[in-house]
């Protein structure tokens, strides 16, 4: 197993500044603390931390910048792109609900002016690169899964519908801005290279059609509803 090159910074306690704002959000008890690489290369940024709590995170980035994200609120994006088969970026966009944007990680999700419309996003900062995206990345969607799934399901059973960025689920079913279907006429979800789509191998299917999974914010969030609320999709 290679060597965690940030282990010191691993048992950090979040800065003054940072504890406080997360006290302030109620975020919780602080477990774990991230930052970007340490060399000279990385001088401006090697004082950027990533601070987890058991209700959310704190960000602290560069020129005194620093945010914080609860669990139950926040929506993520999750932008990952190999080359040759290896990691080439990996990304997380945090949207507050108010629709400011802190894009971390290593790489940007190319978001057209149309999509950001769509995921109401207003503003975007583009934030420090921290190291092990791929872990941290993870764990903010199930811990956004944890936090959302049982609320979210009620809201849709009480009748409400649901933005996903492209799609919109509503207890019926699931749509997009040109088809829909009832979630019994759901038969397959999936993904292939880095796409999401409904019925995949259907050749007659009118199921919403596919979109880039990283414009589809809390995917883990939105795959386990439409899992739970589908009758007819196996696994």
């Amino acid at each position: 197993m290679a060597k965690d090159e940030i282990e010191h910074i691993r048992k950090e306690q979040p800065s003054a500044a940072a504890a406080a704002l997360a006290a302030q959000r109620g975020l919780g008890a602080w477990g774990d603390t991230l930052a970007t690489k340490q060399g000279f290369g990385w001088k401006k940024s090697r004082d950027c931390r990533l601070y987890f709590f058991t209700g959310g995170l704190v960000v602290a980035g560069r020129d005194g910048y620093m945010g914080a994200y609860d669990w139950g609120t926040v929506r993520a994006l999750q932008y990952r792109r190999t080359i040759n088969g290896g990691a080439a970026e990996a990304c997380s966009t945090l949207i507050d609900p108010a629709g400011n944007a802190l894009t971390i990680g290593f790489g940007r999700p190319p978001l057209f002016k149309a999509e950001k419309t769509a995921l109401g996003i207003t503003s975007v900062v583009n934030g420090p690169g921290f190291l092990y995206p791929y872990m941290w990345g993870d764990h903010i969607q199930e811990r956004i899964t944890q936090a959302q799934l049982a609320s979210t399901l009620t809201r849709i059973q009480q009748g409400e519908s649901v933005n996903f960025g492209p799609y919109t689920v509503n207890r019926g079913g699931v749509a997009d801005k040109k088809y829909s279907s009832t979630w019994p006429e759901i038969i397959e979800i999936g993904f292939q290279s880095g796409t999401f789509m409904f019925n995949g191998h259907q050749r007659r299917s009118t199921a919403p059609e596919m979109a880039k999974a990283y414009v589809i914010p809390n995917l883990d969030l939105f795959v386990k509803l439409c899992h739970h609320l589908s009758p007819n999709v196996k696994g």
